[in-house]
């Protein structure tokens, strides 16, 4: 699917996957009546639209008040191509078709039971496809593990345990397991099909509303209470492994890689485990951890979702060391619109200390569904943000 390098004023150039969105889609200054909001006064509430009918990936302008110009044309209507200029107001989209897909040597290919299609993405260990389970004709994400790996059989043997492992788990917020196989020479594990992640929503919008984080942080904590409840500790989440489906439910990816919480109650790290922008101070000391550890998680989650950027910054060992030591930034300053009650939820979240936090994600579900409630009357009222700031700075010293 082509891909829009979107390169608007004072902000970061950011790639929308064309792949993520609904089609069609509309592209405007208004989150309510676009599916890509651009931050661009320029622009119109609703600008244009793009979209892929009959294999065909084509701009319509919406009666803009500027105008939707490409390749410096000014146009009403008409069809796009690899390296055309969609130019509105101050924000220039550049189109982008090359398809991972085309030099693909499995995309287009039978392998048993399963029809391979397009390429969704690849990763170090290897490529996910969109395709269909042939006997029942359903449409699954296949995931093949990669070709330098397939003679590495302690590799091979990860990939299938973990599969077999999140294949044993089953709840309505995790991304199922379908099933693992090999066929020949590949190894292929099926999944369930999922729109995109949190990550590829992020790249798209830019910032989540505050609904969608909410939303968001309620399912996670649905999929961590059953984690829990399962003795397991996830170690990794965040946006990459939050996929949300057409019906806007936000499922949990990866659970494969979770580890167990022995009988002591915590999980025993043999090597630090996470990603640096989300990990928790404990899990990276590399001691022992427990749920809480996945809970701190969610909260950096939450807190790039909703600011567009992560808490830290740096080389991977500076971002590690300022969980650890470094006093969480304002969240009020960075996204002033959000709630009082989310912004205190996502702070809780990030306590150093894990006694801190919410005892488990059956508390962090109640949480949400009382700033859900309070949201809106913060909304109407004034809110004490230079008294609650010292507050928050008291109790981390």
């Amino acid at each position: 699917m082509p891909k829009l390098h979107i390169a608007s004023p004072n902000v970061p150039v950011r790639t929308l996957d064309v792949a993520t969105l609904k089609m069609p889609a509309v592209i405007g200054r208004d989150s309510e009546l676009s599916q890509v909001v651009l931050a661009d006064s320029q622009v119109s509430r609703a600008h244009f639209v793009i979209n892929t009918e009959g294999g065909v990936f084509s701009v319509e302008d919406l009666g803009s008040r500027n105008g939707t110009l490409v390749n410096e044309k000014k146009i009403a209507k008409c069809p796009l191509k690899s390296g055309d200029k969609i130019r509105i107001g101050g924000t220039t989209i550049t189109v982008d078709t090359a398809d991972a897909t085309a030099n693909d040597p499995l995309a287009g290919k039978r392998l048993g039971g399963f029809d391979l299609h397009s390429v969704l993405g690849r990763g170090r260990f290897g490529t996910v496809y969109r395709g269909i389970q042939v006997a029942l004709s359903r449409s699954v994400a296949i995931k093949v593990l990669a070709e330098e790996y397939r003679g590495d059989p302690q590799r091979v043997q990860a990939f299938l345990t973990e599969a077999r492992r999140a294949g044993r788990l089953n709840h309505p917020n995790l991304v199922q397991v379908h099933d693992v196989c090999q066929v020949d020479e590949h190894y292929l594990l099926i999944m369930e099909l999922m729109k995109c992640s949190a990550s590829d929503q992020l790249k798209a919008q830019g910032p989540l509303p505050e609904p969608a984080v909410l939303r968001l942080l309620d399912d996670m904590a649905k999929a961590l209470n059953y984690a829990e409840s399962q003795r397991l500790v996830h170690r990794d989440v965040k946006p990459d492994n939050i996929l949300v489906n057409d019906e806007g439910v936000y499922k949990l990816a990866d659970l494969g890689i979770a580890t167990a919480i022995t009988a002591d109650g915590v999980a025993h790290q043999d090597r630090i485990f996470g990603s640096p922008h989300y990990v928790a101070p404990e899990q990276a000391r590399g001691g022992s951890i427990d749920g809480r550890a996945d809970l701190y998680a969610l909260g950096a989650t939450a807190w790039h979702l909703i600011t567009g950027k992560p808490i830290f910054d740096g080389t991977s060992r500076q971002i590690v060391a300022a969980h650890i030591n470094a006093e969480i930034p304002d969240l009020e300053e960075l996204a002033p619109d959000v709630s009082e009650s989310l912004v205190e939820l996502v702070y809780d979240l990030l306590e150093k200390d894990p006694n801190d936090r919410p005892v488990n994600a059956i508390e962090v579900s109640k949480r949400v569904d009382d700033v859900t409630r309070l949201a809106e009357k913060e909304n109407t009222g004034s809110r004490p943000r230079v008294r609650r700031r010292v507050v928050r700075r008291r109790r981390r010293r």
